[in-house]
C-alpha cells in the first residue's frame, strides 16, 4: 500500500497566486496517482476545488491575526511557529511515510524529522535566505547570516529537494548534493485558449468593463511592491499622452493595495484610464489575458520565476517585462519585449508593442521535455528513497 503524504502549505490556501497554484499542481499530480495527502495549512483563504484522497486541515485561528500579507512578515513567523504542534499532532497519529514540505515549513519538518522517521521533499520556491534579504525584513547582517546558515542546515537533511528556477537548482545542489535536487517546470494547466472564439470573448470583456474599441494594456497578478506595478503607473501618463484612448487593466491584489494604487493614479492624472478590476477566476484573468492587446510584467526585484508567465506566454499577447534574471528565464528578445526596470523604458517598450501588432507574438511558452509537473515529482520522491505510487 503507498505510504501517506502529508502536505505543509504554509499560506492562506486556496488563493489565486503562484504558490498556491503550484502546490494545487502537485497536489493534482499526486492525487491522479490514487494517493492519500493530507494538507496541513493556515486558518485562511478559499477551499481548493476537491481532489480524490486529499484532505484539507486548517491550522486553528490565532488571536489577532486576520490574514497574511504575502512575503515575510511578524503574522507569518507568528502562524508557522504555531503550526509545529499541530504538525507534530498529525505526525503522532502515524501513517505517513513523506512530510511534502512548502517553503518555511520545512524547517519545522526537519525539526521533527529524527522523531517520526519520514522521507522528507522540500519544495523549494525560493531561497528563503535571500527572499529575507531582499525584502528587508531583516536588516542585521548577523540575523541574514544565521537566516543562509538555517537554510543550509535544512538543506542538508532533505531527502529531496524540489526547484522551479536556475537561482533556486544551483543554491540547492551546491548545499545538499545534485542527486537530490530535481528541477521541473511548475506550469499550471491552463484555461482553453479562445482561438476562434476570440472575437466574441472580446467583446463581451469589452462590454463588461465599459472598454469601447480602446487598446488595452494588462497587468494581472498580486500587487505587492516586488511586481513593481507602482512602475508600470509610473510609465502610464508617457503612453497615454502617446496613444490617447489606452486604458490599463489591472487584475488582482487587496482592496487597501488597490486605494492605494488608485490615489496614486488621481495624483498624476491617469485615473480614469485605469481599471481596477481586482481578484479574478483564473479562466476570466485568462481570457482577459488573450483579448488585451499588451501584458505586462514589470517586475523590480529579483525572485521566483513569475506564475503570471506561464499564463502570459500561453495567451498569445504580446509581453512587454523588465530585464531581470527570473523573466529570463523563460522570455528573451525573440519572445518579449524586454525593458530596463525604469518608467521610461517601461513606456517606450509598451508604446513600441501597441505599435507592431506583430511583435512577440510568438510568446507561446511550454512545459520542457521531461520537466512537467508528472515526471518531476516522480523523480522527487524517487530521490528521496522511495516511489510514492
Amino acid at each position: 500500500m503507498p505510504p501517506r503524504i502529508l502536505f505543509l502549505a504554509p499560506q492562506p490556501y486556496f488563493r489565486l497566486r503562484g504558490i498556491c497554484i503550484a502546490e494545487q499542481t502537485c497536489l493534482e499530480v499526486l492525487s491522479a496517482r490514487g494517493l492519500e495527502i493530507d494538507v496541513l495549512t493556515f486558518p485562511f483563504g478559499e477551499d481548493p476545488v476537491a481532489l480524490p484522497g486529499v484532505r484539507i486541515f486548517r491550522l486553528p485561528a490565532l488571536p489577532g491575526i486576520s490574514d497574511i500579507p504575502i512575503g515575510p512578515s511578524l503574522q507569518k513567523i507568528l502562524m508557522d511557529l504555531w503550526s509545529l504542534p499541530w504538525i507534530a499532532a498529525r505526525l503522532v497519529r502515524g501513517g505517513y511515510g513523506f512530510v511534502h514540505a512548502c517553503e518555511e515549513s520545512v524547517f519545522l519538518a526537519a525539526l521533527l524529522k529524527p522523531f517520526f522517521m519520514f522521507r522528507l521533499v522540500y519544495d523549494m520556491d525560493d531561497v528563503l535566505s535571500l527572499r529575507v534579504e531582499r525584502s528587508g525584513f531583516l536588516r542585521s547582517k548577523a540575523l541574514l547570516r544565521g537566516a543562509a546558515a538555517l537554510e543550509r542546515w535544512m538543506l542538508r537533511r532533505a531527502d529531496a529537494v524540489v526547484t522551479n528556477s536556475r537561482e533556486t537548482t544551483s543554491f540547492a545542489r551546491r548545499h545538499c548534493g545534485a542527486d537530490r535536487v530535481v528541477f521541473y517546470d511548475h506550469a499550471p494547466p491552463l484555461p482553453p485558449v479562445l482561438n476562434g472564439s476570440l472575437p466574441a470573448e472580446r467583446e463581451r470583456l469589452r462590454r463588461r468593463w465599459d472598454l469601447g474599441d480602446q487598446k488595452v494594456i494588462l497587468y494581472a497578478g498580486n500587487l505587492e511592491p516586488y511586481q513593481g506595478v507602482d512602475l508600470l503607473i509610473d510609465s502610464l501618463p508617457e503612453v497615454f499622452e502617446t496613444l490617447p484612448g489606452t486604458v490599463c487593466v489591472i487584475i488582482g491584489g487587496q482592496r487597501p493595495q488597490i486605494e492605494k494604487l488608485r490615489r496614486r493614479c488621481e495624483s498624476l492624472g491617469i485615473g480614469p484610464s485605469v481599471r481596477w478590476l481586482g481578484p479574478q477566476p483564473l479562466p476570466e484573468a485568462f481570457a482577459f489575458m488573450q483579448t488585451a492587446d499588451v501584458l505586462v510584467s514589470p517586475m523590480t526585484q529579483e525572485k521566483a520565476v513569475p506564475m503570471k508567465l506561464y499564463a502570459y506566454g500561453g495567451s498569445g499577447t504580446p509581453i512587454v517585462a523588465t530585464d531581470l534574471p527570473n523573466h529570463r528565464e523563460y522570455l528573451n528578445e525573440d519572445s518579449a519585449v524586454l525593458v530596463a526596470p525604469q518608467s521610461g523604458a517601461l513606456a517606450e517598450g509598451i508604446l513600441r508593442t501597441l505599435a507592431e501588432k506583430n511583435l512577440a507574438r510568438n510568446a507561446v511558452i511550454t512545459t520542457r521535455a521531461g520537466e512537467s509537473a508528472e515526471w518531476g515529482l516522480s523523480e522527487a520522491y524517487r530521490a528521496a528513497g522511495q516511489s510514492p505510487a
